[in-house]
């Protein structure tokens, strides 16, 4: 179905269209409480505002982002650094220009009973994961190798997917730990009555995950497309923040295959798990700035992650900076007044 999709997109008006026509990759096989950007974005007419079309195609996993951003079939796409890093290496001129996900996301998730307690427990274990190629997997190996252990020798990792089939596979024992975003396991527990012991290593917490990335020749010919995504994903972040409830309906209405739940009330606790749940990794538990600057990034963590990903043989040496991000772009991010969108939101 991705694959059509892409397609049929292509087919339309070719890669980039116009110019004005955004072909959108998303690592997910449909939005959920972690992304109402997406369907507030629409629904309020925000990219609408900003002269921009956005076609939003369901690939499922970061890795699948990256490599349609390579062949030009989408031209904006969510991954997390540690894959933009992987395809620097590779060759790949593609960067991060939005910092949608400004911390760690990425879960480690045992039975309750289970006799794993760190990293370094899982020798010998199988792993599920959504999919090999995801940033979660790629975490997941780095911590391996931080506790000693060998990912390609000590470990398994097998595919799961998402939902009720990965945590059906966790509960038959087929595998010992599944690694996935906190979403995910909010998801899959909320309304269950299942319970799961979640864990993170300390170390990768201050690592920001997902980004809204492009091809770099893309992104210096349509900086002014960039500009307008990115600001109309700022204002439909902030309009989320005052009313979840509302964006959540907005997602249902426009995407029915976001509802996760036996019927509406439990779809809706389950899309308001994933939003809280994610806000609480943005935030540390706390409330949100009294003032946010959208989409930045600091030359600091992207080091950090670079110094993370060759630490940990996910990368070579070698890689600057400047090669996989810029800020170029975050003025006009936030070139919008944020009370009025939150006065809408709240009426």
């Amino acid at each position: 179905m991705a694959t059509a999709a892409l397609g049929a997109c292509a087919d339309d008006s070719g890669p980039g269209g116009d110019g004005k026509t955004v072909t959108f990759g998303v690592s997910a096989t449909a939005p959920g409480g972690n992304m109402l950007q997406l369907a507030v974005a629409q629904a309020q007419g925000y990219f609408e505002e900003e002269g921009i079309t956005v076609r939003p195609v369901f690939l499922g996993a970061g890795g699948k982002v990256v490599q349609a951003l390579a062949s030009d079939k989408v031209q904006i796409g969510t991954a997390t650094p540690d894959l933009v890093l992987q395809a620097t290496e590779k060759g790949q001129d593609i960067r991060m220009f939005y910092n949608w996900t400004f911390t760690n996301v990425t879960q480690f998730a045992v039975l309750p009973d289970s006799p794993v307690k760190s990293i370094a427990d899982l020798k010998g274990k199988t792993v599920g994961v959504q999919d090999l190629s995801s940033g979660p997997t790629q975490v997941a190996k780095a911590a391996a190798v931080k506790a000693g252990l060998d990912p390609n020798r000590d470990l398994k990792f097998v595919a799961v997917g998402s939902g009720a089939p990965a945590l059906d596979a966790l509960k038959r024992h087929r595998v010992d730990v599944l690694v996935a975003y906190d979403t995910l396991f909010a998801a899959m527990t909320s309304g269950t009555g299942e319970e799961l012991r979640l864990f993170q290593p300390e170390y990768i917490k201050d690592l920001f995950a997902s980004s809204l990335t492009a091809q770099k020749e893309w992104l210096d010919e349509n900086s002014d497309v960039a500009a307008a995504f990115g600001r109309a994903w700022a204002k439909a972040s902030v309009y989320a923040e005052a009313n979840p409830e509302a964006s959540i309906e907005m997602m249902f209405q426009r995407y029915p295959n976001s509802k996760v739940g036996a019927d509406d009330d439990a779809a809706m606790k389950a899309a308001m798990a994933q939003f809280t749940i994610r806000q609480q990794s943005l935030y540390g538990g706390g409330e949100p700035p009294a003032e946010q600057t959208w989409g930045e990034y600091s030359e600091e963590s992207v080091q950090k992650w670079i110094d993370f990903a060759t630490e940990h043989k996910l990368v070579g040496p070698g890689i600057k900076p400047d090669q996989v991000y810029t800020n170029e772009l975050v003025e006009k991010f936030n070139d919008f007044d944020p009370e009025k969108i939150k006065k809408a939101a709240k009426s």
